[in-house]
């Protein structure tokens, strides 16, 4: 089996944390026993008045990825120009990939612009149209955009559309002539990495763990302020782990909180595994989540889990493995003392749990998928 891989939402040059899940789905295909390959563009910022760079990387499970890149002081509108990249992705295709991997299925990661990219070319080599839909403006794009009937063609020709949870299914299911078309594969965590290890328990101090590339719709304020009103009340210490950067992160750097806080940083998968594990809690805030692999990563390690009721989140989340609030600050608050008063998580349980997520299962899922759509 030979699949082509296609997504913008991919690590490249210019942002190598980019896409990650897509990655990590497009590794657990290859583990699965699929020849993938997979072309990545992406519309990236530059001083340059236009730059397009292309080049072939193999990545750490041996994947060929062929990686182009435009970059532009005007990618706003380079990012809007669906036929321009279409052509590019053509040109390079016929000339650098068709000539040596045929493939048997085209795969592609998000409506626009991959997805539609994908559709185009499927259609003119009269191939099979596998689509994974991560995003969750798609309703946005169905009644804004100027590409909107592309779009639509393109999710009707796709032999299958996979989405990362049922709340995204429930949300496309609407722009499909047949929904049934539509089946739910989760984003992929890494078993070699997120595995149960006995939690290490300090009656003197608790703590927590948050993870976020941090931007909007995380919501790294509601977890500050719940644990500086815990600490206040509680007699023992408390400390929060943040994992991962961004602007919303540095703005609460400035001011003082009431209890002990160590700003991590980025970090590879076996190291986030060890944060995870040292963790007696982990915490997640957002205002939408169509999925989310850092609460499944710490489920993974056996971590009960405290969140934002926001989208499919609490598709991972039941009374055995952690809770979900709304996101006010009083939730977020009485929420946290009624985690920590639960003692009865059966921490090797969660873990085993959550094990529905990993590589291999995720892989095989695909597959099948491939298959089905071969004979279809």
């Amino acid at each position: 089996m030979k699949v082509l891989f296609i997504s913008s939402w991919y690590p490249n040059s210019t942002n190598p944390l980019k896409g990650l899940f897509v990655k990590k789905h497009a590794q657990a295909i290859c583990k699965a026993g699929t020849e993938i390959q997979v072309l990545a563009l992406s519309v990236n910022p530059s001083e340059k008045l236009f730059q397009k760079k292309t080049y072939i990387s193999t990545d750490e499970a041996g994947i060929i990825t062929h990686n182009i890149e435009l970059n532009s002081k005007f990618y706003k509108v380079l990012h809007l120009d669906l036929f321009l990249q279409y052509a590019i992705i053509k040109s390079y295709y016929f000339k650098n990939i068709k000539p040596k991997f045929k493939p048997e299925v085209v795969h592609s990661n998000v409506l626009y612009p991959a997805a539609i990219l994908g559709h185009l070319l499927s259609k003119k080599e009269k191939l099979p149209h596998v689509i994974t839909e991560h995003w969750s403006k798609v309703d946005q794009f169905m009644t804004r955009s100027l590409y909107a009937n592309i779009g639509k063609k393109a999710y009707h020709r796709a032999k299958t559309i996979t989405v990362v949870s049922a709340f995204l299914k429930k949300s496309i299911s609407k722009h499909l002539n047949n929904p049934k078309k539509i089946e739910v594969v989760p984003n992929v965590i890494s078993s070699a990495h997120f595995n149960y290890k006995a939690k290490t328990v300090n009656p003197e101090t608790i703590v927590f763990g948050c993870v976020a590339q941090w931007r909007k719709p995380k919501r790294p304020d509601l977890i500050f302020n719940a644990l500086n009103y815990v600490s206040k009340q509680l007699s023992k210490k408390i400390i929060l782990n943040v994992v991962g950067e961004g602007h919303l992160i540095n703005e609460l750097k400035a001011k003082k909180w009431n209890f002990e806080i160590n700003y991590i940083g980025n970090l590879r998968s076996e190291e986030l595994s060890d944060v995870l594990h040292q963790a007696d809690y982990f915490l997640h805030a957002s205002d939408m989540e169509t999925f989310s692999i850092v609460i499944a990563e710490a489920l993974a390690t056996g971590t009960p889990v405290f969140a934002s009721q926001a989208g499919a989140i609490s598709e991972l989340i039941n009374s055995g493995n952690g809770f979900t609030v709304d996101n006010s600050a009083e939730s977020w608050a009485n929420g946290i003392f009624k985690l920590i008063e639960k003692t009865d998580f059966d921490h090797q349980q969660i873990a085993a749990d959550a094990q529905r997520f990993n590589d291999d299962e995720i892989g095989k899922q695909f597959l099948e998928i491939y298959k089905k759509s071969i004979i279809a």
